[in-house]
Parts: C-alpha cells; structure tokens; sequence
C-alpha cells in the first residue's frame, strides 16, 4: 500500500477509534497518540497554502505525555524529537498543551469529547496550522 493511501487508512481508524473512546481519554489524564492530518504553512503576507506534515519537518506521529510534559516522536529521518510542554490548561471541554523552542511558540487543543486535535506554531514572519485526531495509546 502506497504512504498517502496508509496514513489516510491510519488517520481513518484513529478518527474511529477517538469515536468510541470516553471524554476521560481525552482529559489529560492518560497518554495520547495524536496523527495531524492535515496541515498549512502561512508566511509573511499572510499567504497560507496547504502543505503535508513532511514538509514541515513534523513526526507523523506525535506522543502526547501529560505526565512528563512532554511531546515527542520520531521525524521523517528516524530522529526522535522531543518538546517540553511548559503550560497545561483544561477549559470548556478542552486541554491545552503551550511551549516555546528555538524562537517559536506553539498551542496543541485537544477536545476531551472527540479526540480532535488542532495546533499551532508561530514564529518570525511564519506560522503553521495542524489539524487531526488522537486516540489513547
């Protein structure tokens, strides 16, 4: 099976899965599996044009540890990168995960109901959107 046609059947069967799974999987208090799904890349002028996870030098997928404040995952090159969480709020439904590194700040949102994810980093003139799902792990 081709990698667009995998990660799309992977991306299916996490989406099923965040279906069955309880809103107490998704509040902080077990590990996540997150799978971005789709993703921009915004430069400058805000021009924003649809990019895949690669590109942007994101893990496919990305671990999620409440626990040690961390994310973490492998990157296209079998480098394991790992980001310290600096912040954790639990509002209306939702846990949002904050950092900084190497001049950027970044925003992960997860919906305790769903599983649904979205994430944003920014930095100098530049800006990306993550939008997928996570599945306990």
């Amino acid at each position: 099976m081709r990698t667009p046609q995998r990660f799309a059947l992977l991306a299916a069967l996490l989406l099923a899965s965040a279906g069955l799974a309880s809103a107490n999987d998704f509040n902080g208090s077990k590990p996540l599996l997150c799978v971005p799904t789709d993703s921009l890349s915004c430069e400058g002028a805000g021009e924003c044009t649809r990019v895949t996870v690669e590109a942007l030098n994101i893990p496919q997928f990305i671990r999620v540890d409440f626990k040690g404040k961390k994310l973490s995952g492998k990157l296209e090159n079998g480098a394991e990168q790992v980001t310290a969480v600096r912040n954790v709020v639990k509002s209306d439904g939702r846990t949002i995960l904050q950092g900084a590194e190497n001049g950027r700040g970044w925003s992960l949102v997860i919906q305790h109901d769903t599983g649904e994810m979205s994430a944003a980093v920014a930095g100098d003139e530049a800006a990306f959107v993550l939008l997928g799902a996570c599945t306990p792990r």
